[in-house]
This record gives C-alpha cells, sequence and structure tokens, in this order.
C-alpha cells in the first residue's frame, strides 16, 4: 500500500475509534455521574492505549487489513442485518450499566484488587486479537465471503490453535471491563454481547464452510471454535 493511501488508512482509523471512544466515555460518565471516577479513566486510558498499539503495528505488518477495517461495508446477508442492532444495543449498555453501578449507586461494586486481572485479561484478549489481525488479511468486520479479495482459509498463528480468535480475545477484553471499573452488574450487558457473539460465531462457521471448500478440511484439524478443549 503506498505511504499516502496508508496515511489516510490511519486517519480514517483514528477519526472513527475517537468517535466510539467519545460516545463510549459520553455514556460511561453521563451514567455515573461524576468526572472524577479513577477506575473508569484507568479503563479508558488501557483501551486507549490498546487501540493505538493495535493501529501503529497493524500499519507496520498488515496496512491492508487496517485499511478494510476502517471502511464501512454493505452487509448483505438478513442475519448480520438482525444481529447488527442486538449487538449495537448491548454494546452500549455496557458503560451504562457500568456507570449507574460502580460510579452512582453502588449497587455491586468489585474490591480494588479486581483492576489487576482485569488489566491482565484485557491485555491478553487485545494480544490474541492483534495477533490474528497481523497473520489474517481478511479479518474484516463484517462476515461475507471476501471473493474480490482472493479469500482463503488462514491457518497460521492463533488459527492454528482456535477457529475464531478474534472472538476469543474480544471476550476477554469485554469480560475485563467489570474488574477494571469495578461493577458485578456489567457483566449482564458483558455476557449478553458474548452470547450474540457466540450465535455469530455458529453463523460464520456455517458460511466459511458454505464458501471456502478447503474450509472443511480446517475445522476437521482445528476443533475448536472458541476457547481449545471447551468449544
Amino acid at each position: 500500500m503506498a505511504d499516502d493511501s496508508t496515511g489516510r488508512c490511519v486517519i480514517r482509523a483514528v477519526a472513527r475509534y475517537a468517535i466510539s471512544l467519545a460516545v463510549w466515555c459520553g455514556l460511561l460518565f453521563v451514567a455515573a455521574g461524576d468526572l472524577c471516577w479513577t477506575r473508569a479513566w484507568v479503563h479508558v486510558g488501557l483501551w486507549i492505549l490498546t487501540l493505538v498499539v493495535n493501529v501503529v503495528i497493524l500499519r507496520l505488518k498488515n496496512p491492508d487489513l487496517l485499511d478494510a477495517r476502517t471502511k464501512r461495508h454493505k452487509i448483505s446477508t438478513s442475519f448480520e442485518k438482525a444481529m447488527l442492532p442486538l449487538l449495537v444495543s448491548g454494546t452500549l449498555a455496557i458503560p451504562v450499566v457500568a456507570g449507574l453501578d460502580a460510579g452512582r449507586y453502588g449497587w455491586a461494586a468489585l474490591p480494588l484488587w479486581t483492576i489487576g486481572p482485569g488489566v491482565v485479561i484485557h491485555t491478553a484478549g487485545d494480544a490474541f486479537m492483534l495477533w490474528a489481525m497481523m497473520v489474517n488479511p481478511f479479518a474484516e468486520p463484517v462476515v461475507r465471503i471476501q471473493t474480490e479479495r482472493g479469500h482463503r482459509v488462514v491457518t497460521t498463528g492463533p488459527y492454528a490453535i482456535v477457529r475464531h480468535p478474534m472472538y476469543t480475545g474480544f471476550i476477554m477484553a469485554l469480560a475485563a471491563i467489570p474488574l477494571v471499573v469495578g461493577s458485578a452488574w456489567t457483566y449482564l450487558p458483558v455476557g449478553a454481547v458474548a452470547l450474540a457473539l457466540l450465535v455469530r460465531i455458529l453463523f460464520e462457521d456455517r458460511m466459511l464452510r458454505n464458501g471456502l471448500p478447503e474450509y472443511v478440511d480446517y475445522a476437521q484439524t482445528i476443533r475448536y471454535r472458541l476457547v481449545p478443549g471447551i468449544w
């Protein structure tokens, strides 16, 4: 990819993530009613740091994927159209519940020591996602067979461990949020989003089996979709 194209791609990525982060922070701190909520700032800082690291490394290692992930993609399947509102509403509920619980009312506050495990789980999950994005040029946010890009099965890196490592890492990062912000109730929307993603994995698995003949052999070799030894 040319340098000017890569530069535009980075600008798109920064703008997109900045808007998403602004919405997230708005929901989080408005629900909490307090801008001086230290654990929330730790959470926000952690996500900013990992997003910056991801953009920098992808620009160096897989700029074409960074470009693909920051472009708008048409949703072509009825399943994806039905899933999108569920995933968006569930995701937006996470900062709202976290703010109301840990920031405002303290319904089910978690102790300070959970911040450490939360940071570790978030970092591990993000690293697993980044590893997947470094080796998979087809890891677009929309589930589809990318025939125009020569879509093929990727079997290296984390794909030699599980078939859907992006989901594994993302669910780990979501699971870390309640620990960092200190809100046990936040596991309700996190669990709902995780459940929706499990359903999406089944749909994606079926689409890949039907669209990429070599995926059938790959699935027989790599038996587990999300967690080795479990599922």
